[in-house]
């Protein structure tokens, strides 16, 4: 009797293959966990995505762990009966549920133990559906008579992992009723429209294709790996050979990944390192790195750093916005490219900041960039708009990729920072006491990450006064990372760190006091609901500091959300892409955007005066130039685009090359033209 009487043999196989029905088992059971709420909404899209990742995870983990135990209880070139397969099942299932119920009170204190927790619980999950799998082989085959295939091997486990998603549905309902839903406007799921869902839908099938397809090649590499075992033994390795031929397989996917993220990051800092059509020349300012009066060279700052020095605001344009006289502003990038040695490029800062001027303004700027080499250009203007151009901002680079590729670059990047530091101290001991600037540190994010990590003593430990000897006044930290060695030494025990209380965190800059003008502090601005601050590697496995007890969350956090190694791991992951989305000219406070933080948090942080007037001018000042310059960008990629497309028409044709060098990026009859023809939708900032 059969229910697809029509069965391909290696069909029958793979479905068959005891693994192979545990990790199906485990993966069904998994999918419920992807849709729980996050930080932030995700699209339909990025939930199929994560639905996804977690369901493979979970089917190479729990078919790992089941081939596992059946190597452990088998008899050495054999493999276990039905019998022992149960026996092994529900020594599985007591064991794990043991070592998880053992280490799980420690799991938040320890990655030990929350390893050791997780490890129980994928034991006894992978016991449990290896012993459904045998219970259903047991009644399907042996005692209805049905011939094994997917109708009575994968559709059992599918169809309980249906199960326990209803379940996980209901509790999660319950909990949200008992401990109240935070942010209810704050969906799992967000803007399902019938485009969307498309999309996703066909993303999910694809997904699930390619699913199947790599679970039965990762079945075949297996078996043909566990022959080559038998073959080179000269005799049948059993359960132990099964073991052996899937954990291969899964220590090549290791190397592999290990392999593409390095050469991602070589491509990436390849790509990042051009000169933009926007920003062909050198600047013509004497005041600012790669100018007239400067050494530094262009090419050496990286496409980042060309854009920071060519958008300097000029005394004009402060006036403008201030209604008071203004005189120019320093801007100085430590070129990445100009010298490998950290030590020569902190000299060549340096060096700059005297060519430029930096000690003939009244504050000094030491802004930490983040990998890439940004600094935001709305933090630059709001403090040359507030210092009416009596400032100096001195970006010190220290690669050239991603902040996310960059995280292993960071103790060169304290290390350079603080030699900059470290020479800007020397040069205003040789000033007169009045004369000398005022010294203060901007980060965000990564740079956030990098100012504040400077501060450590002889024993390499977080400690905020180390700053004092160095000059620096105060700072502004903007989304500070997770990673960050202050902010953890800081929150577990702020008087430790800071003995006299100058740090402060806020969430958003008006729940700090005002200070009096020409004072500082060490300000942190941190969103409740910012990822970069929240996400955790060690979220793999264990549950960080804000998914405590459901009354002890931070605003913002769901409460009836629980934590799952690897699940919420991943759905972190997608909220961290999400928190860095960005609307230019738009300003939001919103996951990883503190642009809307950035003209208080500098007045709160350093006491610069601003009237309302002023602040209003500032703020719609700062949005306008956002949207102006990445009107102009955009712009130029599809001049330069259309410019490279005629001349290949032209070769083409034989015929000689025209000059289309007069349309102009930055020619304002340029964009009319562009607007005229649809190209674009209308003037800068209309």
């Amino acid at each position: 009797m059969s229910l697809l009487p029509n069965r391909a043999g290696w069909l029958t196989r793979w479905a068959t293959d005891a693994p192979v029905q545990a990790g199906i088992a485990g993966a069904s059971w998994s999918i419920s966990g992807t849709f729980a709420r996050g930080l932030l909404p995700r699209d339909p899209m990025q939930q199929a995505i994560a639905t996804g990742v977690v369901a493979a995870t979970h089917y190479e983990l729990t078919a790992t762990a089941w081939a596992t135990l059946q190597a452990l209880g088998a008899i050495p070139g054999q493999r276990p009966g039905p019998r022992a397969n149960l026996v092994i099942a529900g020594a599985g299932i007591v064991g794990g549920m043991t070592m998880s119920a053992i280490a799980n009170p420690l799991a938040g204190e320890s990655f030990t133990a929350a390893a050791v927790a997780t490890a129980g619980r994928i034991t006894s999950f992978a016991a449990l559906a290896g012993g459904a799998s045998v219970a259903w082989d047991g009644l399907l085959h042996r005692q209805l008579g049905l011939k094994p295939g997917l109708d009575t091997t994968l559709l059992p486990s599918v169809a309980t992992g249906a199960a326990v998603v209803a379940f996980s549905m209901i509790s999660r309902s319950r909990r949200a009723a008992k401990y109240g839903i935070v942010a209810p406007d704050r969906h799992a799921v967000a803007g399902v429209g019938v485009p969307t869902a498309l999309k996703a839908g066909a993303v999910g099938l694809v997904s699930g294709l390619g699913f199947a397809a790599a679970t039965t090649g990762e079945q075949i590499a297996a078996h043909a790996i566990e022959k080559g075992i038998d073959k080179a033994l000269g005799t049948e390795s059993g359960a132990m050979g099964t073991l052996l031929a899937h954990s291969i397989i899964f220590g090549c996917v290791g190397v592999a990944g290990a392999a593409a993220f390095n050469e991602v990051s070589r491509r990436v800092q390849r790509r990042d390192d051009i000169v933009e059509p926007a920003y062909p020349t050198p600047p013509q300012s004497a005041h600012v790195s790669a100018g007239p009066a400067s050494t530094m060279p262009f090419d050496s700052l990286g496409k980042e750093g060309r854009r920071f020095v060519l958008m300097a605001l000029s005394p004009e344009a402060i006036t403008e916005v201030m209604q008071r006289p203004a005189i120019e502003p320093v801007r100085v990038v430590g070129g990445y490219e100009a010298a490998e040695d950290i030590e020569e490029r902190a000299r060549l800062t340096l060096q700059d900041m005297e060519d430029c001027g930096a000690y003939d303004r009244r504050l000094i700027c030491i802004g930490s960039p983040t990998g890439v080499g940004y600094f935001n250009y709305s933090i630059a203007e709001a403090i040359e708009y507030l210092t009416l151009g009596d400032c100096a901002i001195v970006v010190p680079q220290y690669a050239l990729v991603p902040s996310a590729l960059a995280l292993t670059r960071t103790i060169e990047a304290e290390q350079l920072t603080r030699l900059v530091l470290e020479g800007v101290h020397r040069r205003l001991a040789t000033m007169p006491v009045p004369d000398r600037p005022r010294v203060v540190l901007v980060g965000e994010s990564l740079g956030a990450n990098v100012a504040l990590d400077i501060a450590m003593n002889d024993a390499g430990e977080p400690y905020l006064p180390e700053f004092d000897p160095l000059d620096v006044s105060g700072g502004l930290y903007l989304g500070v990372p997770f990673r960050t060695q202050l902010w953890n030494a800081w929150r577990d025990d702020p008087h430790a760190v800071d003995p006299q209380g100058r740090l402060v965190l806020v969430s958003q800059p008006d729940e700090a006091s005002a200070l009096p003008d020409g004072q500082a502090r060490h300000l942190m601005v941190v969103h409740h609901d910012d990822p970069v601050n929240k996400y955790s590697f060690r979220m793999v496995l264990q549950p960080p500091w804000w998914m405590g007890a459901p009354s002890t969350r931070p605003p913002l956090i769901p409460r009836e959300t629980k934590f799952r190694p690897i699940t919420s791991f991943v759905l972190a992951t997608i909220d961290l892409l999400n928190g860095m989305q960005s609307k230019p000219g738009t300003f939001v406070r919103r996951g990883h955007d503190y642009r809307i933080d950035i003209r208080l948090g500098l007045q709160q942080a350093f006491g610069l005066p601003c009237t309302p007037e002023q602040a209003e001018a500032i703020e719609e000042a700062l949005r306008h130039r956002e949207q102006e310059w990445a009107t102009r960008r955009m712009v130029a990629r599809k001049l330069d685009k259309a410019r490279r497309s005629i001349e290949r028409q032209l070769a083409e044709w034989g015929s000689p090359s025209i000059d289309v060098a007069d349309l102009d990026p930055a020619n304002d009859q340029t964009l009319g033209l562009m607007a005229r023809f649809g190209i674009i939708s209308g003037p800068p900032g209309s």
